[in-house]
């Protein structure tokens, strides 16, 4: 009973696993491989310091990746330490935060998550998750302001050195248009993050990450995605179904 409860709950929430898994892997090791010959695995900006990801990742949401990457830099720029962010005038650190818009509710957002982790950590740093295991070093991450699921994946992976898959939007919509995720997928269930992360290998795991947010942002497009040019698109069963 116990077992059908779970598979219920993981049809609801767009996840059906895969019947053989090793047959599943192969075919992300494949898309791996194409998304890398077409992107080359560019560096996105991200962090190896975790506390600098933590607040990159902050940087993030609701922009694009140019605008989050000049906006980090202005940051560290004018404030070269956590503590000075922490201690900032509100107007000026939201000033600096313009061009990657809603500035005023990031300010505030970043102050949390700055006070979140001194108040846990007794400093600005999150290095005390250096060799954490995976479990428990993203249950703390997901503790603090801001963290939600894909956040703490993005420090876990880049920062950390834990082979995790975040998935972002890009990468959900890629999976469900691919055909992976089903139509009824709810991006916000762990379930789905979870399912995805174990059909990929963890060798692949970083560039099926760094590539996918690179394809969601050219070609495979909220509106319009560009399917003709498509690198993966014999593969893909909405792309085979485009003219």
């Amino acid at each position: 009973m116990a077992a059908r409860a779970t598979a219920d709950a993981n049809f609801a929430s767009g996840w059906s696993p895969v019947r053989n898994l090793s047959t599943g892997r192969r075919r992300m090791s494949r898309l791996a491989e194409r998304l890398a010959r077409a992107y080359g695995t560019p560096d996105l900006g991200n962090q190896l310091d975790p506390l600098d990801e933590a607040v990159y990742i902050v940087l993030t949401y609701q922009t694009d990746l140019s605008r989050a990457q000049q906006t980090y830099r202005a940051l560290r720029t004018r404030y070269p330490t956590w503590e000075q962010v922490a201690s900032a005038d509100a107007r000026e650190l939201a000033d600096i935060l313009r061009p990657s818009g809603l500035q005023r509710s990031r300010a505030r957002l970043l102050r949390l998550l700055l006070e979140s982790v001194r108040t846990r950590f007794g400093a600005y740093d999150l290095s005390k998750l250096r060799g954490t295991a995976r479990t428990e070093a993203e249950a703390e991450l997901r503790r603090l302001p801001g963290m939600e699921l894909k956040g703490a994946r993005c420090v876990l992976l880049y920062a950390l050195g834990v082979p995790a898959l975040p998935v972002d939007s890009n990468t959900f919509r890629f999976m469900r248009r691919f055909g992976v995720l089903t139509p009824r997928s709810i991006f916000r269930r762990k379930v789905v993050h979870d399912g995805l992360e174990q059909l990929v290998p963890p060798s692949c795991r970083h560039s099926l990450h760094v590539n996918l947010v690179v394809h969601g942002q050219r070609t495979c497009l909220p509106h319009g995605p560009r399917c003709p040019v498509c690198p993966v698109r014999r593969s893909c069963s909405t792309g085979r179904t485009m003219s």
